[in-house]
């Protein structure tokens, strides 16, 4: 692989920040034109007859249009943003990893993007607006009026804390590709894995055993698929 300076580090760094950039504007727009029906099937998860949503300021449709279409933008260009960004890091590894290699690792990553963003929005979004819903069954005075931008707001960060939990396999596989970290160290540390997932399940689902070891349990299967997965690497 042909050395590269400083400067050619920062002129590479920024032509692939410029092509990303691009992308991201590219789908925001097209995002913008489907705008109506990316909320729709947004507010599918809390659409409900307790539940009215609602907006507060003449502005805030066309904001909320924005802001969903940016948002999508940047999902639906995360394969190519991926992409550019592990190539960048590939002059840091010489050998170890190949062009090939950050296909494979990109094509992971983008899987498990999408299974994330997958459990989130059907698992850990409907269990939290159940939840939070219960919490006012008692209260017979008060109604259920959310805002459609706390509403969106919510889900959004539901959505992405759970695509980013996702990629623990393909962090896991990378740090023991470059040499960080190593499959029998992860081994040996498993209990303090289970408790680690643990308390990641007590923070995004209610305070419910049954939430807990919904998803507990693909958590833990994410761990034991980086383990096998790890098995393949040198």
């Amino acid at each position: 692989m042909k050395k590269m300076s400083f400067i050619d580090h920062l002129e590479e760094l920024r032509i692939r920040t410029l092509k990303s950039i691009v992308i991201i504007l590219f789908f925001s727009i097209i995002s913008y034109y489907f705008s109506d029906l990316i909320i729709q099937f947004l507010v599918q998860p809390i659409k409900n007859k307790l539940i009215n949503l609602q907006v507060l300021k003449i502005t805030s449709i066309f904001l909320i249009k924005i802001g969903v279409s940016i948002i999508a933008g940047i999902l639906f260009s995360f394969p190519f943003v991926l992409y550019q960004m592990l190539n960048f890091l590939l002059p840091a590894f010489e050998k170890k990893i190949t062009n090939f290699k950050i296909i494979v690792l990109s094509t992971l990553c983008l899987s498990l993007f999408i299974l994330g963003l997958f459990f989130g929005y059907k698992l850990l979004i409907p269990l939290s607006i159940s939840f939070f819903n219960s919490l006012s069954l008692n209260l017979e005075f008060i109604d259920l009026n959310y805002t459609l931008e706390n509403y969106l707001v919510y889900l959004i960060w539901i959505l992405i804390i759970s695509s980013m939990i996702f990629q623990i396999p393909a962090i896991m596989v990378f740090l023991i590709k470059v040499g960080i970290l190593s499959r029998e160290f992860l081994s040996r540390k498993r209990s303090y894995v289970i408790v680690f997932i643990f308390i990641i399940a007590a923070l995004l689902s209610p305070p419910d055993p049954i939430s807990q070891i919904l998803i507990v349990i693909p958590l833990y299967i994410l761990f034991e698929l980086s383990l096998f997965l790890t098995k393949f690497i040198k």
